[in-house]
C-alpha cells in the first residue's frame, strides 16, 4: 500500500501547479484538425535514474521488475507496459552519450491513460530515491500557418532567376508589390539581399540540413534531387545495415510514427524544404536560398500537426549522428524539458547548429527549443521590414529575451504537398523566418566549412540590419523584438572577404537586392567558394559594437 509522505506530497503539489501555469498549446493557432485537450501526453512520460535499469539478457529489452519493491509496486500500479531509452548510442558519439548521461533517460509507457493518471504516475514514481526527475512528455507544434494566393508576376529583370513563380518570393527580391499584413506599404528592399548573395555563394552537395518537420515530399520535381540519401542503408530490405538504429531509413526516418514512411502529413515540411532548397532555374516553381545542400527529412510532427518532445529529442540526435550541419526547428511548445535540453546539449557540444522559431502567439513568452542555450532563435518580419504584429492569418511574432535575429515570415510562398502543380500556398509564421535563416547558415558553411557553431551565429547576428522596423522596438543594437536585426544574406556572405565595407553597407539605406550597383568595386567573385580574389579573410574584424552594451549573444547564453 501507498503511504503518502511529505516528500511526495510536496512534489504533488508542485506539479500540480506546473500544470495549471502552464498555458494549453494554441490549438487553434494552427490546423483546425488539432484537437488536443492537454499540452502533454497522456500515455507516457520521462524519467532519469541515478543508475541504469536493468536489461533483460534474453530480449535486450529494459525489465519492468527493477528489483525495488516500491517502485516495482508503482509500475504495477499505473499499468506501465514499456520502459525505453529515449536516446539510444547506436552511430552517436560514446564519450558525450556518456558524458550527458543520455544512457540513463527513459520514456515510460502506461496502459489506460488519462491527465489525471499521468500527473498521479509522475508524481509518485518521481519520489522514489532511484528517480533523478520525472516530467510529462510535453507536445508542441508547426510554427507556420498555410494560405492560398494568386499573384500576378511582375516585369522580369536580370540576374533573376528562371524559376517561374520566382516573382513571388519577395523575401529574396522584394520589389514592393505585395501587401504588408499590416495594410502598410512595402518598402523595395526589404528582404534579404539574395540576388547579390548568389554572386557570391550558391552552396555546396557536401553541406546538409536537417528538416525536423511534418515531413517532406520527397518526390517533387523541385525537391526530388534535393532529399538527403542514407548511402549506409539498402532501401526496402528490412535490415538495419549501417546499424544507426532505424531499419530501412534510407530517405530520413519518422520520428512520429516510428517509420521509414516520412511523408508529408499537412504540407508544413514542404514548405520549409522549398524555402530552404527548391531546385533553381530550372523554369518551374521557385527559387531554393540553398542551391545544392542535402534536405534530411527528419519527420517529427504528427499529421494532426503535434510532436511529442520525444519525437524531437530523437530527431536531434539522429540528425547529428548522420551527418547534418545545420538543424532547422521551424515548430515549439510552450514548456521547459530537461530531456529535450539533453539532446540540444549533444547537438551544441558536436558543433552542430540548432535554429528555432519563436513561435507566434505575439507574446514575450519562452518557447522551446528557441529558449535553450545555443539554439538561434529567429522572429519574423512582414513585407515592410517591420516585426510581423499580425500573419496573413493573426497572431504575431514572438519577442523576448532569447531573440538572435529576424527574417521574412509573411506570406512565404512554397511548393505544396498534395498538387505539384499548384503553386499559389503560401505558409506564415515564425517557421518560415526560421528556414530562411537555416539556408543562409548552410550557405556559410559552403562557403568555408571550417565555420564553427559559433562562428555561423556571430556571422549571421554581426550582418544582420539593425533599426529597418518600426523604431518604436527596433532600437540601436540588439532589442527584444528584433534580436541583432534582420539578417542579410549578402552581407553575411561578403563578411569573410570584407568585413569594413560591410560595416558601411549596414548603414545604407535598403534598396531592392535586383540592384546590383551596390557590389564593391574591383572584386573578383568565385561563385563556388566565395573567396575575393584581392582580400584576405579576418574574423578579428568581426564587429560587436552593434550588440547592446555588455549584453552576451543570446545563443550562447
Amino acid at each position: 500500500m501507498f503511504h503518502f509522505t511529505f516528500k511526495y506530497i510536496m512534489r504533488k503539489l508542485i506539479f500540480i501547479f506546473l500544470i495549471c501555469a502552464s498555458v494549453s498549446l494554441p490549438v487553434n493557432e494552427m490546423a483546425g484538425s488539432d484537437k488536443r485537450l492537454t499540452n502533454f501526453s497522456t500515455v507516457s512520460f520521462f524519467i532519469k535514474t541515478n543508475k541504469p535499469l536493468k536489461v533483460s539478457e534474453a530480449t535486450g529489452e529494459i525489465l519492468l521488475n527493477t528489483g525495488i519493491a516500491s517502485l516495482d509496486e508503482k509500475f504495477s500500479e499505473f499499468n506501465v507496459k514499456s520502459i525505453k531509452l529515449v536516446f539510444g548510442i547506436f552511430n552517436g558519439d560514446r564519450d558525450l552519450y556518456s558524458k550527458l548521461e543520455m544512457d540513463r533517460i527513459y520514456v515510460v509507457t502506461i496502459d489506460g491513460g488519462s491527465v489525471n493518471r499521468i500527473e498521479d504516475a509522475i508524481s509518485e514514481i518521481g519520489t522514489e530515491d532511484i528517480i533523478e526527475f520525472a516530467e510529462p512528455n510535453y507536445i508542441g507544434i508547426a510554427a507556420g500557418v498555410k494560405g492560398t494566393d494568386y499573384v500576378t508576376a511582375f516585369s522580369l529583370q536580370e540576374k533573376i532567376p528562371n524559376d517561374r513563380y520566382f516573382h513571388k518570393q519577395w523575401y529574396l527580391n522584394n520589389d514592393g508589390s505585395i501587401q504588408s499584413s499590416s495594410s502598410t506599404i512595402s518598402i523595395p528592399g526589404a528582404d534579404i539581399n539574395m540576388l547579390n548573395a548568389w554572386e557570391i555563394e550558391k552552396g555546396s552537395e557536401q553541406v546538409i540540413v536537417a528538416i525536423l518537420d511534418s515531413g517532406i515530399r520527397d518526390d517533387h520535381p523541385e525537391l526530388r534531387n534535393r532529399i538527403w540519401i542514407n548511402e549506409g542503408e539498402i532501401p526496402n530490405n528490412g535490415i538495419d545495415d549501417d546499424r544507426n538504429g532505424y531499419t530501412d531509413d534510407h530517405k530520413g526516418w519518422d520520428f512520429a510514427y516510428d517509420s521509414k514512411n516520412n511523408y508529408d502529413g499537412f504540407g508544413h515540411g514542404t514548405n520549409i524544404a522549398s524555402v530552404i532548397g527548391a531546385e533553381t532555374n530550372n523554369l518551374i516553381g521557385f527559387a531554393g536560398i540553398d542551391q545544392n545542400a542535402q534536405l534530411m527529412n527528419c519527420k517529427n510532427l504528427s499529421d494532426d500537426n503535434y510532436g511529442e518532445y520525444i519525437w524531437w529529442s530523437r530527431s536531434i540526435k539522429y540528425a547529428v549522428d548522420n551527418g547534418a550541419n545545420v538543424i532547422n526547428m521551424s515548430e515549439g511548445g510552450e514548456d521547459y524539458s530537461r530531456v529535450l535540453k539533453t539532446a540540444i546539449d549533444y547537438a551544441n557540444s558536436k558543433g552542430v547548429l540548432v535554429l528555432s522559431a519563436m513561435m507566434n502567439k505575439g507574446d514575450g513568452k519562452d518557447y522551446y527549443p528557441a529558449s535553450f542555450e545555443g539554439v538561434l532563435a529567429v522572429g519574423a518580419t512582414d513585407t515592410d521590414d517591420n516585426r510581423c504584429l499580425r500573419f496573413t492569418w493573426g497572431g504575431g511574432s514572438c519577442y523576448g529575451d532569447h531573440i538572435g535575429v529576424v527574417a521574412p515570415g509573411n506570406k512565404i510562398y512554397g511548393l505544396d504537398y498534395e498538387d505539384i502543380n499548384n503553386y499559389d500556398v503560401y505558409w506564415s509564421g515564425t517557421s518560415q523566418s526560421t528556414a530562411i535563416v537555416s539556408a543562409i547558415a548552410s550557405l556559410l558553411i559552403s562557403q568555408d566549412n571550417s565555420r564553427s557553431r559559433l562562428d555561423l551565429i556571430d556571422i549571421i547576428t554581426n550582418t544582420a540590419r539593425d533599426q529597418v522596423g518600426d523604431p518604436r522596438e527596433d532600437k540601436p543594437g540588439w532589442d527584444r523584438f528584433y534580436g541583432h536585426g534582420r539578417v542579410d544574406a549578402y552581407l553575411a556572405l561578403l563578411f569573410q572577404t570584407d568585413p569594413l565595407l560591410v560595416s558601411k553597407l549596414k548603414n545604407e539605406p535598403l534598396k531592392s537586392s535586383s540592384d546590383l550597383n551596390n557590389k564593391p568595386k574591383n572584386k573578383i567573385y568565385e561563385p563556388n567558394n566565395a573567396r575575393a580574389k584581392d582580400s584576405k579573410s579576418d574574423s578579428s574584424k568581426i564587429n560587436r559594437t552593434n550588440k547592446r552594451s555588455n549584453r552576451p549573444n543570446p545563443a550562447k547564453r
